[in-house]
C-alpha cells in the first residue's frame, strides 16, 4: 500500500465513527459529576474494635489509652473512626474533608489554635488501621484500632 494513498471510504466512516465515540466518552468523564464515596463502601469491618490512643506533649508520648468500642453494620466512617481530639482544644471544628474506602483526612480548624490540625486514619485491612492527629507536621495523636471479635450486643 502506497503511505500516500486514501483509505478506502468505508474505512474511513468507521476510524471517524470511533474517533466520535471516544470523543463523547472522554467529555462525559471529564463533565460528568465526581463520583462520591457512599458510607458503606467504606472498608472497615463492623464488630468489636480495641482502640489503643496514644497522647503526645512536647514531643514526649504518654501512657496509652485503651478503650473498646462496638462498630454496626453500617458506620459512617467519620463518626465511628475519625472522631479524634486535638489535646487542649475542646472547640474545634473540621472544615476539610477526604475519603477513599481506605483512608479518610481532615483539616481541624479549634479555637485558640493558630495553626490547622491535620488528621488522617489509615485501613492496612478491614480489621487494623492506624491514626494520627498533626499540628505543624508534628504528631499530638496517634491511635491504632484493631477489630477482635463480633459484637454480642449493642451496648458491647
Amino acid at each position: 500500500m502506497d503511505p500516500f494513498s486514501q483509505p478506502a471510504p468505508g474505512h474511513r466512516g468507521h476510524a471517524v465513527a470511533r474517533t466520535v465515540a471516544v470523543l463523547v466518552l472522554l467529555i462525559a468523564a471529564l463533565v460528568g459529576e465526581p463520583g462520591h464515596a457512599d458510607p458503606g463502601d467504606f472498608q472497615a469491618m463492623p464488630g468489636l474494635w480495641k482502640i489503643v490512643t496514644r497522647v503526645f506533649e512536647h514531643g514526649k508520648q504518654g501512657q496509652p489509652q485503651v478503650t473498646w468500642h462496638c462498630v454496626d453494620e453500617s458506620p459512617d466512617p467519620w463518626v465511628e473512626f475519625a472522631n479524634l481530639p486535638v489535646p487542649g482544644h475542646a472547640q474545634c471544628e473540621r472544615v476539610d474533608q477526604h475519603r477513599s474506602s481506605t483512608a479518610l483526612s481532615w483539616t481541624v480548624q479549634c479555637q485558640g489554635l493558630m495553626d490547622a490540625a491535620r488528621g488522617q486514619v489509615k485501613f492496612d485491612s478491614a480489621e487494623h488501621y492506624v491514626a494520627r492527629i498533626n499540628i505543624k507536621g508534628e504528631d499530638v495523636v496517634q491511635v491504632e484500632g484493631r477489630r477482635y471479635a463480633a459484637c454480642t450486643s449493642p451496648k458491647d
